[in-house]
């Protein structure tokens, strides 16, 4: 049987920093995102990581894309592919796949991933999910979470959205036993976590049509890119990027409405909570 959760059952797990801590304490992320034309998504997951506690975010991003990754944030380092390689043997988490899809850049970005450091959280979102059937290397990282809407789900187990969305919970746990991963959120209305080490299953109490607009789902993987980073544990890194995510939208439907809330708009609300 599932298990409920929502942001209050989780305010006890917000991240908290030691007094002598550094950038480098608070977690190193590199963030793959952004094909030519995609450029917001991963300036949304970078900036979300960075509002969400990362120490050091760096953006391995198309090259048309990076003058408006500095403009935006200058905090966040945005590299080339040599670097991007060396940079990987000094990281926590790596995620990978918001904005890319099935160019000639997103594909050398999929053989990128045959020479990073392989003890990382990975996190794969969007595009990035597109590769799994033909690399290997979300069997070998320290832990990999897979964050796809119904859409992506249904692509992952060769099935429709209707079988997805008519058994959500069980469709997680199909994901993450055919992959070999080590949690699967599974996002939308209800978004379900699955943790395949406890065999355990949780599904949000909270969360509406809101969160329903381009760049929310790279927000969340931003979101829970920094809480590994910041050395939090599996299952509680996704259970509270999901709720604040969530409570986020919530926060703005209350002063705002349901309606017409983009992505960079979050992005302060989840910083304002994940400092309670």
């Amino acid at each position: 049987m599932a298990l409920k959760f929502n942001f209050e059952s989780l305010d006890n797990k917000l991240p908290k920093r030691d007094i002598n801590s550094h950038k480098g304490n608070n977690g190193r992320v590199l963030i793959v995102a952004g094909s030519e034309g995609m450029g917001g998504a991963g300036i949304l997951a970078s900036e979300a990581s960075l509002f969400s506690g990362s120490g050091l975010v760096s953006l391995f991003t198309h090259k048309s894309n990076v003058s408006a990754s500095l403009e935006r944030n200058p905090e966040i380092m945005v590299l080339g592919i040599d670097d991007c390689i060396e940079y990987s043997n000094n990281l926590d988490v790596l995620l990978i796949g918001p904005g890319l899809g099935s160019d000639k850049w997103s594909k050398l970005m999929s053989k990128y991933l045959d020479q990073v450091n392989k003890n990382i959280c990975l996190v794969v979102d969007a595009g990035g999910l597109s590769f799994l059937k033909s690399t290997p290397l979300v069997l070998e990282c320290k832990s990999t979470i897979l964050t796809p809407h119904p859409g992506e789900a249904a692509n992952l187990l060769d099935t429709t959205v209707e079988a997805i969305q008519g058994d959500r919970e069980n469709s997680a746990k199909k994901i993450a036993e055919k992959y070999g991963v080590s949690a699967v959120i599974l996002k939308g209305h209800k978004t379900v976590v699955f943790l395949s080490a406890t065999d355990r299953t949780f599904v949000s109490d909270i969360g509406g049509p809101e969160l329903a607009s381009a760049g929310t789902g790279d927000v969340l993987a931003g979101i829970l890119s920094a809480l590994l980073a910041q050395n939090m544990n599996l299952e509680d890194a996704c259970l509270l990027a999901v709720a604040v995510h969530s409570k986020a939208g919530i926060n703005f439907k209350e002063d705002i409405g349901e309606i017409g809330l983009n992505a960079s708009a979050l992005i302060p609300l989840i910083r304002k909570l994940l400092n309670q």
